[in-house]
């Protein structure tokens, strides 16, 4: 196969198992394991040893998994739709292992709690702030469903319209030098990403929402990033339509290219300036 794919295996799966591995070190003080805590009970040596487990645990099993994607990408057949189906079952996978570590530390960490220091006063919740979830509401994504489903829809009544010759790849120039054997696979690459892409904004928007607050900044903050977790994702479900429409030449290359690149740049730009205007939780 050419090395192609596997350096963007690296250069995107590295980084994202590194930030995996060190994110309760990542979090604030006062929360652990999406529980919350004191500054004082962060800094404990019980919860110094639950983070040194997970981190220790988290990557040996993304060490490992990485290395059986990195050797079946190796042997994949370049010209057939194994690269895709690597790629996308390995990023399933990281998924998958990811809640269920983060689940079984979330739940050894309550029953940790407990058994750690009372919080002091100053820690205590700020009068007049309720407990519970705050944001917009989860029936925002019911619109991306209705999307994912039109789109699914649509290419199953269309697909005898999509070429056999499907482009996989384009160089610097905008021009297509890469083509791939149309199959059910393959066309719908998008909508299995929109899928799983539209569970982890779900995942990371209820984690957002739920919990105890204990500054009113808090509440600013909890708005703001679910707000932004729903805009996110919708402009990621559309993303991925526009892609899979355009295989059935439901629209144009030209009209195509400006609005991923578009709608890339809004997302990033909108989440830089979400980072420096709500900060994380009480502080920036």
């Amino acid at each position: 196969m050419t090395i192609l794919p596997v350096i963007i295996f690296i250069l995107v799966f590295v980084p994202s198992i590194i930030i995996i591995v060190r994110m309760p070190y990542f979090s604030k003080e006062t929360i652990s394991f999406g529980v919350t805590v004191s500054a004082e009970q962060f800094h404990s040596e019980p919860l110094r040893q639950m983070r040194r487990s997970y981190a220790r645990i988290s990557t040996i099993l993304h060490i490992i998994l990485f290395i059986v994607g990195f050797l079946c990408l190796i042997y994949s057949d370049e010209h057939s739709r194994q690269i895709s189906w690597v790629i996308i079952s390995y990023t399933l996978a990281i998924l998958v292992i990811s809640l269920v570590i983060n689940f079984r530390y979330h739940l050894k960490m309550k029953s940790v709690l407990p058994t750690l220091p009372a919080a002091p006063e100053s820690s205590i919740m700020e009068p007049g702030l309720r407990n519970g979830n705050v944001g917009l509401s989860s029936h925002w994504f019911l619109i991306h469903a209705v999307i994912i489903v039109v789109s699914i829809v649509t290419v199953l009544r269309n697909y005898d319209l999509i070429p056999d010759q499907l482009p996989v790849h384009f160089n610097g120039s905008w021009t297509v030098d890469r083509y791939v054997d149309k199959s059910y696979s393959i066309v719908f690459i998008p909508a299995i990403m929109q899928v799983l892409g539209t569970f982890l904004f779900i995942f990371e928007y209820w984690s957002i929402r739920r919990g105890k607050k204990q500054f009113r900044e808090d509440e600013t903050y909890r708005r703001a990033w679910s707000s932004f977790m729903i805009t996110a994702s919708f402009l990621f479900v559309i993303l991925l339509s526009v892609v899979q429409l355009n295989m059935i030449s439901l629209l144009n290359i030209n009209f195509v290219i400006p609005v991923v690149l578009s709608i890339i740049a809004f997302i990033i730009l909108y989440a830089c300036t979400l980072t420096y205007w709500a900060g994380q939780r009480e502080s920036r």
